[in-house]
């Protein structure tokens, strides 16, 4: 990039450089004056005039130097003219650009300085019911943050972050499945990826956009963690080849609430308790302590129950998982093809990627092996 180039896209700069120019000209005029025609006055040297100049120009005034020939002082006010002009345009190109770009940052067309942030990628209509269970879990993490990724209103976006706080929800106003607008959420920095199904006015969803957007991530960053929504189940393979680490679908739990309510009563109270974020009893994952490993799962199961009063419901394990072979079948479709495709462009192996296994309720003689956490309720 040249200086011009440079000039042109860094207006503060040139103004800056213009200041110097007529500091250093004036200063030099004004010296050359005070020594041919004032007979020796108090400038004597191009740093004591240049000096002089930038005191003059910003209307410091220290005093320190001051022109004593009577054209030495037609051109001081010329320079203080030219001064009070400059440092005028500076101080409104500086304030322009600081409005520019927080105008930029309402808007989501910034790029953010974040690190160990969620990203959340598309639109939902319960996205304030996610908002609200991740901010809840988080609540003592005062640094938490969150990154939205979507095209929606302008408006929608500051009325969530007027209601969850500017620090905490961050916005992106682009296309999920770019790279660029993935760039600019930080997502090498990102401690997991939420894709939630795009809904459009007609009520319609687009699974394969949430594939898409799946491939992108992990072709940019193989090791970011995926959670992925979908709404049609056949979808679930297909995210699955794409690399998701999970995949949630969208309308399973709520069916089997509604049915709940009908045939099994006190269940779905139950159930609201240990999922709602808000609540004192909602599941938790603890890590296990080194002494409990290679020891039967009741001897953990009594000491948090009678240390802190949990219940130990289950047994978690995060591990590589085994191969992405075992989703493919005989008859692939062209999507299936694409995202193989897309996956050996990229240099991915399809053995690749992280499995968290669950057991819920253990046998009590059940040994606990290295690395498997508790899953607890309070």
């Amino acid at each position: 990039m040249g200086i011009r180039e440079s000039l042109n896209r860094h207006p503060v700069i040139r103004v800056i450089g213009l200041i110097l120019v007529v500091a250093f000209v004036g200063g030099l005029g004004v010296l050359i004056l005070e020594l041919t025609t004032a007979g020796g006055g108090e400038i004597k040297s191009l740093p004591e005039a240049f000096w002089w100049a930038i005191v003059t120009m910003t209307t410091v005034g220290y005093g320190d130097y001051t022109p004593q020939g009577p054209l030495s002082r037609i051109l001081a006010m010329v320079i203080m003219f030219a001064g009070i002009s400059l440092m005028a345009v500076l101080s409104g190109t500086i304030a322009s650009r600081l409005v520019t770009r927080r105008l930029r940052a309402n808007q989501g067309l910034m790029s953010i300085n974040v690190k160990n942030h969620i990203i959340i990628c598309g639109w939902h209509h319960k996205i304030e019911s996610l908002l609200d269970t991740l901010l809840n879990i988080e609540e003592e993490d005062t640094d938490f943050q969150i990154v939205l990724i979507n095209e929606e209103q302008e408006d929608k976006m500051q009325s969530l972050k007027n209601q969850y706080g500017y620090t905490r929800i961050k916005y992106i106003r682009g296309e999920f499945t770019r790279e660029a607008t993935l760039r600019q959420a930080q997502l090498e920095h990102a401690r997991a990826v939420i894709i939630l199904p795009s809904e459009h006015l007609t009520g319609d969803t687009s699974d394969e956009k949430t594939i898409l957007a799946t491939l992108t991530i992990k072709n940019m960053c193989p090791n970011a963690y995926v959670v992925a929504y979908v709404h049609d189940q056949n979808a679930i393979t297909h995210v699955k080849r794409a690399d998701a680490d999970d995949v949630v679908l969208c309308d399973t739990f709520s069916s089997f609430m509604v049915a709940s309510h009908v045939l099994n009563p006190g269940i779905p109270q139950a159930a609201n308790k240990l999922l709602d974020s808000a609540s004192s009893h909602h599941f938790r994952r603890e890590p296990i302590a080194s002494e409990f490993i290679d020891r039967p799962f009741e001897e953990l199961f009594l000491h948090y129950r009678k240390e802190y009063g949990w219940i130990t419901v289950g047994l978690y394990l995060e591990e590589e998982q085994s191969s992405f072979t075992e989703f493919l079948s005989a008859d692939s479709s062209q999507l299936d093809a694409f995202i193989e495709r897309k996956l050996k462009e990229a240099g991915r192996d399809f053995s690749e990627g992280r499995h968290i296994s669950v057991i819920v309720n253990p046998e009590p003689d059940r040994i606990i092996r290295k690395g498997e956490g508790a899953i607890i309720i309070p």
